[in-house]
């Protein structure tokens, strides 16, 4: 879609230390039916740096050369910024990558094609620095940005459904008299981390505080624990002696403890119904335990458990063809 373009718009990079408080007002504007905990403490992340440390700021920063998250480009209309995306190098992954986020629009400048121009010209900020992937995430019911996302070149790799506990609910005490949730075994490591391969592939790894090395049952990883006071605990869950599942409590967010089921396809309800029962009387803070699972699974269990569904994001990727590429096809 080509937008009517006003003669004063102009699409141009972030300037931190003047555009921050207009970013943190229009995307708490953009996203306030869906925001979440960690939406809000990154909203307000951006108006304390804008508050406190906007003098401190370098200038001429890139998403490159800069630890802050809030790099990218807005759209500016009359001198005002109307839309906004911010552009992440994912420095962690594979050279190369970045994620895209925080791509708001105004409600009042919607349907112009706003956030598919700034949307291309982060792609083209990718490519111009020999980037090799572009990768975002947006929630199941948004279709208009799911359209505008594919006909620019996204591909769904993965749907994940995060579930949190629901207070107002009454979990049903459904555990099977065959199955038996006890604390892990070392031995069962081995099939823990097998399960949890399949169930949180690697591409995925750079948004989800997943730390597979931390979870093995080691002498070192029990005392750097212990050193840092991190809490983690496990639990197997068998059935006549068979291991089917295991979960791992892992305090690795400020906002949520999350558990890391493991378990195959064919046993998922079973563990599900049997073990979060357990680990809900287990912890201080059960309003805090989070599961990050794929999408149109166990739906029914995680209900029955007491947990809602906090929200559907479809992970997207796009993969930088370099200009050398496109031009000789």
């Amino acid at each position: 879609m080509t937008a009517l373009i006003n003669p004063t718009s102009r699409i141009r990079a972030i300037r931190l230390r003047e555009d921050l408080r207009q970013i943190a007002d229009l995307i708490e504007l953009c996203f306030s039916q869906n925001i979440d905990a960690e939406g809000l403490e990154y909203i307000r992340h951006i108006r304390q740096t804008a508050n406190s440390f906007s003098g401190l700021i370098l200038e001429n920063t890139t998403p490159e050369n800069s630890t802050l998250p809030f790099h990218g480009y807005v759209w500016v209309e009359n001198d005002r910024i109307i839309g906004n995306i911010t552009l992440i190098p994912l420095r962690a992954k594979e050279k190369g990558s970045y994620f895209v986020a925080n791509v708001a629009v105004h409600p009042n400048y919607r349907g112009r094609g706003i956030g598919s121009q700034l949307t291309e010209r982060a792609i083209r900020h990718v490519r111009e620095h020999q980037g090799k992937q572009v990768y975002l995430q947006v929630r199941d019911d948004n279709e208009v940005a799911i359209q505008i996302y594919r006909n620019l070149g996204f591909d769904e790799i993965c749907r994940r459904t995060m579930w949190v506990y629901n207070q107002s609910s009454q979990p049903e005490d459904s555990k099977p008299s065959t199955l038996k949730v006890a604390a892990r075994e070392k031995e069962d490591w081995s099939q823990q981390k097998l399960w949890l391969e399949a169930l949180y592939p690697r591409e995925i790894h750079w948004n989800i505080p997943i730390r597979l090395d931390k979870m093995e049952p080691t002498f070192a990883n029990w005392i750097t624990r212990l050193m840092y006071a991190e809490f983690q605990r496990s639990w197997s869950v068998r059935k006549d002696s068979k291991l089917i599942g295991a979960v791992t409590l892992d305090h690795s967010s400020e906002m949520h403890d999350y558990c890391w089921l493991a378990t195959s396809p064919i046993w998922e309800d079973e563990v599900i119904r049997a073990v979060f029962p357990v680990i809900e009387h287990k912890v201080f803070f059960p309003k805090r335990l989070a599961v990050n699972y794929p999408a149109g699974r166990a739906r029914a269990s995680f209900e029955a458990v007491g947990m809602r569904e906090l929200n559907t994001l479809l992970w997207m990727k796009h993969r930088i063809i370099p200009y050398n590429e496109s031009i000789s096809v």
